[in-house]
């Protein structure tokens, strides 16, 4: 009776955290059971919610299994995509004997975009993205900048150098990041950290702009000519980064890059001229 009385106090907080997080717009993975056979720890229906953190609201079950499913929704944290997870609880990860069969899917479909720089573009895309499919983290080094955005709902805000983000950067297998810092050495210092954060993931971002005229997209081009590998993927960059829409102000900006960000996410076929380029950046590009 006791524990029937815990499971479904349990439950409760899940679907209020639940209703809380599709409000808010907050990013997590909802663990269900699906399937059980012979002797397991929770019963068909069981959830728990996994947050970005790693923290969890509920249980599917406690141990090695459910430590097995927290680092699977990491996954899930990635590339969006649900999946199921079998658990034999005979193995490694149990000694109840039985086997659970768990769901996992992402509270909130949206894919993740990584805007670094908050400054009056980086800010207008967070806002004006907002009611898209993205779920953003927002990023700047300096001190306090991004602090009267807490509590901004879908937006994570960190605060980090490139060196930082070298080391600690997660590369989406389906995702997008814009760089838009406030000069062209820190832009390329940002780059070379993504840069090197793809290469230690083993995959790339797939869609990967920044913020730049023609002569600032030939500095950084330049800085990185000297591997192959590098200027072979900043070659494959969105950059200058956006549609042609005879952007302007800030929000117009943000509008056209994230217009681009779906289409290519999307994989949307873009009709290319003589040189090679989409038409709908042709114009864009070529008077920058």
């Amino acid at each position: 009776m006791n524990q029937d009385h815990r499971l479904t106090v349990d439950e409760g907080d899940i679907y209020r955290r639940l209703t809380e997080m599709v409000e808010r717009g907050q990013s997590g993975v909802l663990a269900t059971v699906i399937r059980t056979r012979k002797s397991t720890p929770r019963h068909e229906g069981s959830k728990m919610i996994i947050l970005p953190d790693g923290s969890v609201v509920g249980s599917v079950g406690g141990g090695a299994a459910e430590a097995r499913v927290i680092e699977e929704a990491r996954e899930v944290f990635l590339d969006g995509r649900p999946r199921c997870l079998p658990l034999d609880l005979t193995g490694d990860v149990g000694v109840c004997g039985g086997h659970m069969e768990i769901f996992l899917e992402p509270v909130t479909r949206a894919d993740p975009f990584i805007v670094i720089g908050a400054g009056h573009v980086g800010r207008a895309l967070v806002e004006v993205g907002r009611t898209l499919p993205f779920r953003f983290t927002l990023i700047d080094d300096r001190p306090g900048l991004i602090a009267d955005l807490e509590g901004l709902s879908g937006v994570r805000l960190l605060e980090a150098s490139a060196a930082d983000l070298a080391t600690s950067l997660e590369v989406p297998t389906r995702g997008a990041l814009l760089i838009a810092s406030r000069n062209h050495e820190l832009d390329g210092d940002y780059l070379g950290a993504v840069l090197e954060a793809e290469r230690a993931a083993g995959r790339e971002f797939v869609f990967l702009g920044a913020l730049a005229s023609r002569t600032k997209a030939a500095m950084l081009r330049k800085r990185f000519a000297g591997e192959n590998w590098r200027r072979e993927r900043i070659a494959r960059m969105q950059y200058p980064v956006g549609l042609d829409i005879g952007a302007e102000t800030p929000a117009e900006i943000a509008l056209s890059v994230l217009a681009e960000a779906l289409a290519v996410i999307r994989e949307v076929p873009q009709l290319e001229d003589e040189d090679g380029l989409p038409l709908g950046v042709r114009l864009h590009r070529r008077r920058q």
